[in-house]
């Protein structure tokens, strides 16, 4: 949007604002009062380009204006500019244009994360860890994620050379890559958790992505699956419609399954099931945690209101708030909030009331309305999904995200495994060692890692403050300090078992992409061997739906 485009804009804007005062009823409060402060937000806008001191960018201001408005409302309703939209749909459509490379910030470089399996940038040989030096010839270091982002994607067919700083190699390297329309797959794994068990992880719901589960779970029925674990852990939700369809293929015909309710008919609809299902029978567990939000929440809360599946993980995230696109001038576009989600129950699954401006605003335990499913369990409203058997996620420390964020386990299996070591063992028979683990310490070491604990830090602040107002507690800070660096020393040895494991992860990651991560970790994931324990019991499966047992026993 050009300058010239913004005074066009502005020139408009008053028109309309005369416009809307001179027909505006006045009788109409709420409209006098829009007129009122469009007039003044007007004439301050103007003042303000044409009389400030330093030369002002009115597209900058504008946008500045806007997102400042829109964050008092909630975090969702947003302002896309034209330079973002099609990144945003992006997130709906589940493709793009690319190299298919995941990238992350490192100090004034920016590092490979991930590389999607058979994408152009896996083909090319582009690894994790690969430090990006270069686009088509220009340095890009020091560049931001942003702009580095925007330079990988572009048409399908066109070639970008990208360098690349390698641990293993003194000389930058060069990749000639073509982008490809890359397809986010919904599913990056399904297949038998044992003879009689099938499993599916559900990513997103993007486009078509029931059919996909539909799909999957033919295949697992032809392998002699009985019962389902449907994986939706850290699904961040999507389309409504998709996750109506996912429901569909449990639910009968004509079931409601969701419905909104806003400030007018348009926002207030129901959602019933269109189809005939492909499976009212087997018995289903449905994996949860802290990140399932949004259309993950209508899928798992349905499923559980209608007493069609035993929910098992963590309380979720608790996004019950819909949005819908508008198309604005020069084609920007407005996502805005216009009503809630209501599952089957009655109960909204919507955590924060945004309505009190106080984003840490829930609803407590004591004052949480009771709703009743199906088979009349109670069911507390009190923002998100709260599971029928609670299984706790794993934590990630302090010390461990410090790794992670500095990327040493990307940087230490670049530098010690390669493609060719898929010919040598699977994700099913690799075995984690002793020695691998004492190899990674030796790598943090050679890299002058250090961890800046945020108790340290606090204490430094300590001692510069105490300095300033002369208190006399530097020994005593001294002797913490010393005590803190004692214990970091400890911390590999501490959580050897938790390292150990996110190590794994980012192993199977490189070698065997997702599908091997996924297969490697179900014998060991606790949320799975608790679905287990429940699917191979029907008395157990019974006694959860019926209330009987639980955490929504009657």
């Amino acid at each position: 949007m050009t300058k010239k485009n913004i005074r066009f804009i502005i020139g408009g804007f008053a028109v309309f604002v005369s416009a809307f005062i001179l027909f505006v009823n006045f009788d109409d409060d709420k409209n006098f009062a829009t007129a009122k402060s469009l007039d003044i937000f007007y004439s301050l806008f103007t003042e303000v380009t044409k009389n400030y001191i330093e030369d002002i960018d009115p597209e900058e201001l504008l946008e500045i204006g806007i997102s400042g408005m829109l964050s008092s409302l909630d975090p969702y309703t947003t302002f896309i500019p034209q330079a973002d939209v099609e990144r945003y749909k992006v997130t709906t459509r589940g493709e793009y244009g690319g190299v298919g490379a995941v990238i992350g910030s490192l100090d004034s470089l920016m590092i490979v994360t991930t590389v999607l399996k058979n994408s152009p940038a896996h083909k090319a040989g582009l690894l994790p860890g690969d430090k990006i030096i270069s686009i088509d010839g220009r340095s890009v270091v020091g560049k931001s994620y942003e702009d580095i982002h925007e330079l990988l994607q572009g048409q399908p067919g066109t070639t970008l050379n990208m360098g690349v700083a390698r641990a293993k190699n003194k000389k930058p390297i060069t990749f000639s890559i073509q982008r490809e329309k890359i397809t986010i797959q919904s599913i990056p794994y399904f297949g038998m958790i044992d003879s009689t068990i099938g499993y599916i992880k559900l990513r997103s719901f993007t486009q078509n992505c029931a059919q996909d589960v539909k799909n999957a779970l033919r295949s697992l029925q032809k392998q002699g699956a009985k019962s389902y674990v449907l994986d939706l852990r850290d699904n961040p939700g999507g389309l409504l419609f998709e996750a109506i369809q996912v429901t569909n293929i449990f639910i009968p015909k004509n079931q409601r399954i969701v419905y909104t309710r806003g400030r007018n008919s348009l926002a207030s609809q129901d959602f019933l099931t269109q189809e005939n299902p492909l499976d009212t029978t087997a018995n289903i567990a449905v994996l949860i945690n802290e990140k399932s939000a949004s259309a993950a929440e209508i899928v798992s809360g349905a499923l559980q209101d209608l007493d069609r599946a035993v929910i098992i993980g963590s309380q979720t995230f608790g996004k019950g708030l819909v949005q819908t696109q508008k198309e604005l001038t020069h084609d920007a576009m407005l996502k805005v909030t216009v009503s809630k989600y209501y599952i089957p129950s009655g109960r909204c699954i919507q955590k924060i009331d945004y309505s009190k401006h106080n984003r840490d605003s829930t609803v407590l335990d004591s004052t949480a309305n009771i709703f009743y499913t199906k088979n009349k369990r109670p069911v507390k409203e009190k923002g998100g999904i709260i599971p029928d058997i609670i299984v706790e996620s794993d934590t990630i420390s302090a010390f461990q995200k410090e790794l992670k964020n500095k990327y040493l386990f990307t940087n230490f299996i670049a530098h010690t495994f390669s493609y060719d070591d898929t010919m040598r063992f699977s994700a099913e028979t690799f075995q984690f060692l002793d020695t691998l683990y004492n190899s990674f310490v030796n790598f943090c070491d050679a890299n002058n890692f250090v961890y800046n604990s945020e108790t340290m830090h606090l204490l430094n602040k300590l001692q510069e403050s105490s300095q300033k107002e002369h208190f006399k507690i530097k020994s005593e800070i001294l002797e913490l300090q010393a005590n803190i660096v004692s214990q970091q020393a400890h911390l590999f040895k501490d959580e050897k078992q938790a390292i150990s494991r996110m190590l794994s992860l980012e192993i199977m990651q490189f070698l065997f992409f997702e599908e091997g991560t996924t297969a490697y970790f179900l014998p060991h994931d606790s949320s799975i061997i608790t679905a287990k324990q429940y699917l191979h019991s029907p008395q157990l499966y019974y006694d959860i739906l019926h209330g009987i047992s639980g955490v929504h026993k009657k």
